[in-house]
């Protein structure tokens, strides 16, 4: 019984170990390059900015009244009397607390809209990646910018690879 137990073992074991010393192949590609440098990041980058430019003028001009304020109501706080004095500063209080407001609501906006707008970006990066991986024999491909990656050979870098192969899908989808 255990002349058979044991056989049984080896023979396993042995079938195994090719796959165990079959080389592995890894690459790694920087996420972050893929995104600012693809037609898809390019494009999805001009659309958040067409899409807040207005808004985003609207609150620099907004902070420039705010400042022009500031600066009279400091000329005028010797002339002012004291009710008048705070009734500029309440009011001065008052457009910050509002500007505020309004800068972080654009920014809630802002933050909506550049996941609603990244998300397909994001989810053709992943597939463009995938059919990379297995087109090319890859076992891992890893963020170059990745948290516990120390050190990466310059060679296993697929980035430009892959930055031709997300712009020809982006430009297949967009037929």
């Amino acid at each position: 019984m255990r002349r058979i137990l044991f056989a049984v073992l080896v023979l396993v074991f042995a079938f195994q170990a090719p796959a165990f010393a079959a080389p592995q192949k890894i690459a790694v590609a920087s996420m972050g390059k893929l995104i600012k440098d693809s037609e898809a990041g390019q494009d999805a980058q001009k659309k958040m900015e067409k899409k807040f430019e207005s808004a985003k003028k609207q609150l620099r001009a907004k902070q420039k009244e705010l400042e022009t304020l500031k600066q009279a109501l400091q000329k005028q706080s010797l002339v002012l009397s004291l009710e008048a004095k705070q009734d500029k500063e309440l009011e001065f209080k008052r457009k910050v607390r509002d500007f505020q407001d309004l800068t972080q609501a654009t920014q809630r906006k802002m933050q909506i809209e550049e996941k609603k707008v990244s998300t397909p970006v994001l989810e053709l990066l992943q597939k463009v990646i995938n059919d990379f991986g297995k087109k090319n024999g890859y076992t891992a491909i890893f963020d170059k910018k990745a948290a516990g990656l120390l050190y990466v050979n310059d060679t296993v870098d697929v980035t430009n690879q892959l930055l031709l192969e997300l712009n020809r899908a982006f430009r297949a989808g967009k037929k």
